[in-house]
């Protein structure tokens, strides 16, 4: 009978499990301690010129402009002027490509979000316009350079050369931006344009003894020498002039081989992954005029090729059908490389439709919406089951800095003044760092390599500029508060143990099913299992979105919860008990919130809990927060501005800070 009663008892319990729990919860936290910050904050209002759209016109200068897109000169009584009496039947003046390139610009133009550039090629780049980085749409160099295109065409088709042109004028973009302002990358979209009017040439091939070649039916092997061996691909030809030779290339080697062309365009995606970029496409544009070849007759036979079929050899009696197919091939697949668009445009009646507004140069522009929201108690840090004083919010517990072995103070941050706050220092012992002796990497006033040097934030990301340099978070002007553009500030993740420099969006440190990210909105540590802290102390999030007329954002939010402390009485304060809790707000563009590294602001509330006799706010709520009280956080860093910027109690002077 006893041990059925038991059994019914046990029964009851599991059964209520839930319920019991949740009211030992609440009867174990003392409510008196417990504040709820609420408030308003909004987005910015977006800027369409924030998002930039690069523009890259790889355009074939070579000498079969004069037939697939006449006209064209040689500026000499050469292949094109041989050819104009025969090809030119439409009576155009001014090649198609240099039509469509102008028409586009006249459409950019007013746009000040699109830039370009243009890199005309044919045995070689030249004239490529600007000679680095990206011009206006309206500069009248850039329309000069694009007007010029049919004056100065030459013998070669070189794509690899093309292609390797374009990569470096995007990654040397790129590294600039990286070093001035790095959170335009996730914002840019940069777009490569591709335009030709025949084959790859020359083609070389390394190994001249293969049994079977590449062919219009599969172009997808390698290539033969396209001037047959033991000439240009495998020697320095003396009778080729120095200016229609390939100044990079190395006879004896590959050229212009699929794997090549791949190769850079493989090379110019994976910067997109590489520097965070918003978006990198390559699309490509054929014109091929079969008409014109074969009017051309025998003059342009070596212009477009003799081809053969393997493993014959056996002669294509077509060699403009098989060059188009050739030429088709290769550009789709440079095209589904690049994400991009392959465009063909044929004979008179097409390419003289030619037209490159189709293609996508779009920005990546949206408004800005709510990346982060959290709340950081600065005056205690998790703890085994509540959260433990931290009177100089240097992320080390007062206990900690009461330790000796240390040498720490409880009321500064950085005890020997060295630009490495003690929470760094303590946690890089085993690199030589020590809390309480100024180091050799950091800030020394009296050393001739930082003389005279202060200790300071430059961006407010809660890391100091010496620390950032060490841990390489530094970039640009040192603006990137997230540094990893996970949502999480670099001091922060610094201040856990984390990398800065790794997204801890999808990482769980401590393996305790709860992302790092999460854990520290919710005032937990992601690097200890502390289930028992976070179902007793863990932040909770109320929150309400609301778009306003000018495209803007404003959430009103509500972050309960939080557990007051009593940290000791210091100089200048009028009694003990002060606790600040910073506001942190990123917001990024909605087409782009999860690898943007955000724009972000912050916010203060000081609050008192000394009990028995003081609370100050008495009830549960502290002064709501409005949007003007979010400032940059740069702006946030310094005991001066936590005094004069924070709503609540000013703890120098025992009032009110700021009303809003």
């Amino acid at each position: 009978m006893r041990r059925e009663a038991l059994l019914i008892a046990v029964a009851t319990l599991v059964g209520c499990s839930d319920a019991f729990i949740e009211k030992k919860s609440k009867e174990a936290i003392n409510v008196d301690d417990r504040l709820s910050i609420s408030g308003r904050v909004c987005t910015q209002r977006p800027d369409r010129n924030g998002f930039p759209v690069k523009v890259v016109f790889i355009v074939d200068q070579s000498g079969s402009m004069c037939v697939s897109d006449p006209p064209g000169s040689q500026e000499s009584n050469g292949f094109c002027e041989m050819a104009a009496a025969t090809v030119n039947v439409t009576g155009n003046t001014t090649p198609a490509r240099v039509r469509a390139l102008n028409r586009l610009l006249d459409g950019f133009q007013g746009q000040r979000n699109i830039s370009v550039a243009v890199i005309p090629f044919e045995t070689n780049i030249k004239g490529a316009f600007p000679s680095a980085g990206f011009a206006r749409p309206d500069d009248m160099q850039l329309r000069t350079r694009v007007n010029a295109l049919q004056t100065e065409l030459g013998k070669g088709t070189d794509y690899q050369g093309a292609l390797a042109a374009a990569y470096a004028r995007i990654a040397g973009d790129i590294d600039l931006t990286q070093r001035t302002s790095p959170n335009m990358l996730p914002r840019t979209r940069y777009v490569v344009v591709f335009l030709t009017d025949g084959v790859p040439y020359p083609r070389c091939a390394a190994n001249d003894n293969l049994t079977q070649y590449a062919d219009d039916l599969n172009p997808d092997l390698v290539w033969q020498d396209s001037l047959g061996a033991g000439t240009f691909c495998n020697e320095i030809d003396a009778d080729i002039p120095p200016a229609d030779r390939i100044t990079t290339f190395v006879p004896g080697t590959d050229r212009n081989q699929n794997y090549q062309l791949f190769s850079y365009v493989d090379q110019l995606m994976e910067l997109r992954d590489q520097y965070n970029i918003g978006d990198i496409r390559l699309h490509s544009v054929l014109l091929f005029n079969e008409e014109a070849v074969r009017a051309c007759g025998p003059i342009c036979q070596d212009l477009y090729g003799r081809y053969v079929r393997w493993p014959g050899p056996v002669a294509i009696p077509d060699g403009p059908a098989a060059a188009k197919r050739i030429s088709s091939w290769t550009l789709q697949q440079l095209a589904q490389r690049g994400n991009g668009v392959f465009q063909e445009f044929n004979n008179f009646a097409g390419i003289a439709q030619l037209n490159l507004g189709a293609l996508d140069y779009s920005s990546l522009f949206s408004r800005n919406v709510m990346k982060s929201l959290f709340v950081q108690p600065l005056s205690s840090e998790p703890g085994p089951s509540d959260r433990e004083v931290d009177s100089d919010g240097d992320g080390l517990p007062d206990e900690i800095d009461n330790d000796f072995s240390f040498n720490t103070s409880k009321f500064d941050t950085d005890s020997d003044g060295d630009g490495f706050d003690d929470r760094f220092e303590v946690d890089r012992k085993a690199d030589g760092f020590k809390p309480d002796a100024r180091d050799g990497r950091g800030c020394d006033p009296t050393s001739p390599l930082t003389r005279g040097c202060r200790p300071s934030d430059a961006d407010g990301d809660g890391l100091s500029d010496f620390a950032e340099k060490y841990l390489s978070t530094w970039l640009a002007d040192n603006t990137l508060i997230d540094a990893d553009a996970d949502g999480i500030p670099n001091g922060i993740e610094v201040r856990y143990g984390l990398d800065p420099l790794v997204p801890q969006r999808d990482l769980d440190t401590d393996g305790d099913k709860v992302p790092d990210t999460e854990e520290i909105r919710l005032g937990s540590h992601p690097t200890r299992r502390d289930l028992e802290f976070r179902e007793k102390n863990g932040l909770q999030y109320a929150l309400k979105q609301t778009v306003q007329g000018d495209d803007s954002v404003c959430y009103d939010f509500t972050v309960s919860n939080l557990q007051l402390v009593t940290p000791p009485i210091r100089a200048g304060f009028s009694r003990q008990g002060f606790n600040l809790f910073k506001v942190w707000f990123g917001e990024a563009p909605e087409a782009g919130v999860a690898t943007d590294y955000g724009t972000w602001k912050a916010a203060c509330v000081w609050a008192q809990y000394d009990p028995p006799s003081v609370r100050v706010p008495a009830g549960p709520e502290a002064t709501p927060l409005v949007n003007a009280n979010f400032v940059v956080p740069r702006d946030l860093v310094e005991p001066a501005h936590y005094d004069s910027r924070c709503v609540g109690t000013n703890p120098s002077r025992g009032q009110s800070g700021p009303v809003p």
